[in-house]
């Protein structure tokens, strides 16, 4: 499957699609979907989207382009020239979702009579309360006598006689003193808690290598005798901590999306954007040796 048929090599000059050409190459070698699903782990509907030049159908277009480098190598098509004609015939051919934004509903400017009613009688009450926390001598709580029955209809009266800005004048009035009182309690209990609570002590480093994905992208891990580990893509910002043997390779298909530390030590990059990297042995020692990560002193040297 490595070696490139000697007609395959005009396909790049044609002007057949990427998906024709990966199709009749596929149908060439008698190979089904079901055997490119088993060897490339992509899935069959996402093949026929490639064949198909179907690219809103696909997971995104950094994907599209790992699975089309994948599916031509496979085929014993040059990777680099079917990702470019890829690349051009797509164009800026991009699946844009549809959104739906909720409608703001339209407010009202001026309060419905009975809020400024309740409004006022519930600052009423505060006011009372604060009054009695701060005068030492204030009677208690327990000791404040009853509000009058007639007390609302007295407010409702004078609510009346307001304009809506009048009211809403005193309400903010109220809200402000009820905010300024909060505040200062709220500061009081964060200084005791900070004088109370001891710095929490640094956490370790984590030992081993740690895979910390910055872009989507289809990670790979084989122990020596084949078997997998892991084979599937991971999306951006997820962390994998690759397990402590020393016989494993890992093998991805966006290598710059991929940040890699070892024993809490950032490496770099494995490769570019979109660009396919296999079996990269997965020794600490070597990686750190390998895949330094570029200072600017480094770069000056």
């Amino acid at each position: 499957m490595n070696t490139m048929a000697p007609e395959q090599e005009e396909l790049y000059h044609t002007d057949m699609s990427v998906g024709e050409i990966l199709r009749r190459t596929r149908e060439h070698y008698n190979q089904s979907y079901q055997d490119i699903e088993r060897a490339l782990r992509i899935k069959a509907p996402q093949i026929i989207a490639i064949e198909s030049d179907s690219v809103e159908n696909l997971p995104g277009r950094v994907y599209a382009i790992g699975f089309v480098r994948s599916y031509s190598e496979y085929l014993g098509l040059d990777g680099d020239k079917m990702v470019k004609l890829f690349k051009a015939q797509s164009g800026g051919r991009t699946h844009k979702p549809h959104l739906d934004f909720p409608v703001i509903a339209s407010e009202s400017k001026m309060p419905p009579l009975w809020v400024v009613i309740l409004s006022s009688v519930l600052a009423v009450f505060i006011l009372i309360g604060w009054w009695s926390s701060q005068s030492g001598d204030g009677p208690r709580v327990s000791e404040i006598p009853s509000v009058p029955e007639n007390l609302q209809v007295e407010l409702g009266d004078i609510s009346t006689d307001m304009t809506g800005d009048e009211a809403q004048t005193i309400d903010e009035t109220l809200g402000d003193v009820m905010d300024a009182e909060v505040a200062a309690d709220a500061g009081l209990k964060e200084e005791a808690d900070s004088a109370d609570t001891p710095a929490a002590a640094p956490a370790p480093a984590q030992e081993g290598i740690l895979l910390t994905m910055l872009e989507n992208s289809w990670v790979e891990i084989r122990d020596q005798a084949g078997k997998a580990i892991v084979s599937r893509v991971l999306k951006a910002g997820d962390q994998y901590y690759v397990p402590d043997r020393p016989d494993l390779s890992m093998s991805l298909g966006n290598a710059g999306g991929v940040k890699l530390q070892v024993d809490g030590q950032p490496l770099d990059f494995l490769g570019e954007k979109g660009q396919v990297r296999r079996n990269i042995a997965l020794d600490a020692a070597k990686l750190k040796e390998q895949y330094p990560l570029k200072t600017i002193e480094n770069t000056a040297q």
